[in-house]
């Protein structure tokens, strides 16, 4: 990281909702998130709510770094349609080293929609991929070539327990 991140950084983004944001387009071939209302699916909030602290990230970060969501405590309180404008203030709330934490709030243009705690930390892309993302594609690229032939086009295929 490069320069300081203080307590009380603020940003304050707005995001206009699509329909691409609806819950039916989180998991489309999943049946229960098909049958559900059309609203902004809470997957699409997380991320938007996540934006403005990764803005505000972005100008300590050196340009080989990034920051990886690690903590996620949000409650969607209220039904978001497409076509409503989001505003979302996110506030640094703690520093530790390369690690934040930042009060998130999200409304549109009638109440408060979602408020929680989210965490980031800023990492080297490099290392982060060799330590951390290497390891495991090895080992998946390893375990799909344990599957036998015929059952390869279910090699990635999840089931229902």
């Amino acid at each position: 990281m490069s320069g300081h991140l203080a307590v009380g950084t603020t940003q304050v983004i707005t995001y206009r909702v699509g329909r691409e944001n609806m819950v039916q387009r989180l998991l489309p071939g999943v049946a229960e998130f098909i049958r559900k209302p059309e609203v902004m699916a809470s997957g699409w909030l997380l991320g938007v709510c996540e934006w403005p602290a990764m803005l505000a990230l972005r100008s300590y970060m050196r340009d080989d770094e990034c920051s990886l969501g690690t903590r996620f405590e949000l409650t969607h309180l209220a039904p978001v349609p497409a076509g409503a404008t989001l505003t979302v203030r996110a506030r640094c709330e703690r520093v530790e080293g390369r690690y934040s934490e930042w009060q998130v709030d999200a409304s549109d243009d009638l109440e408060m929609v979602a408020s929680g705690v989210l965490g980031f930390c800023v990492v080297s892309l490099e290392r982060f991929a060799s330590r951390r993302l290497e390891p495991k594609s090895a080992f998946l690229r390893q375990q799909g070539e344990r599957v036998p032939a015929a059952c390869g086009a279910l090699a990635g295929a999840v089931a229902p327990a």
